[in-house]
């Protein structure tokens, strides 16, 4: 059991977030200010950089945060479906849908300051990348494990980054972009459970 303190930390912390985000909605990188998400919280700005280091580590644990909430979303949609190929495509589209609504996403990429915040989602992607990778194969590990765990990994990876790349540069609508992801895998998913 987590004592009291443990309790009141991690709800400071979750309060942070929450005004961390509110703040990224509203205005984008550039409206991100470390007092402001102290002033919201009641807390100094000192404690949000206790906390969290640096306005970059307040972005980075906003969109971890997030991440994982997609993640709950996307997993479902994987577990859904008996069927890695079917899971798949159920999954690559449910991210997609998702992104195209998500408020943080929006403003990550078309607010203020967001060739900083979409670096999250690019060249300083990695720690998204890294946390969905671990997430969504094992998932796949666990619900699939007639498919080899290497050719579970290479599937889990390509077809994250076409995700990445579609929520960066939006293309055909989701519902294609998923079928064209499990006609690309689905032979070789198959090849592989065979």
């Amino acid at each position: 059991m987590d004592s009291f303190s443990d309790r009141t930390k991690r709800r400071l912390r979750d309060e942070l977030l929450d005004a961390a985000y509110e703040a990224v909605v509203a205005g984008g990188y550039d409206g991100l200010r470390m007092a402001e998400v102290g002033r919201r919280t009641g807390v100094s700005r000192q404690t949000v950089y206790n906390e969290f280091g640096d306005k970059w580590g307040v972005l980075q644990a906003v969109a971890a945060r997030e991440t994982e909430r997609f993640l709950v979303e996307v997993n479902a949609a994987l577990a859904a479906h008996t069927d890695p190929i079917d899971g798949l495509r159920a999954a690559v589209e449910c991210a997609l849908r998702l992104a195209s609504d998500n408020p943080l996403v929006k403003a990550a990429l078309g607010q203020p300051g967001s060739d900083q915040a979409s670096q999250l989602l690019t060249t300083r992607g990695q720690q998204v990348l890294e946390l969905s990778h671990q997430r969504l194969d094992a998932h796949v590990r666990e619900h699939w494990p007639e498919v080899p765990a290497e050719d579970a990994t290479t599937c889990v990876d390509v077809a994250l980054r076409v995700v990445l790349s579609h929520i960066v540069n939006p293309g055909a609508a989701p519902a294609v972009v998923a079928d064209q992801v499990a006609r690309v895998l689905g032979p070789f998913l198959s090849a592989r459970r065979s």
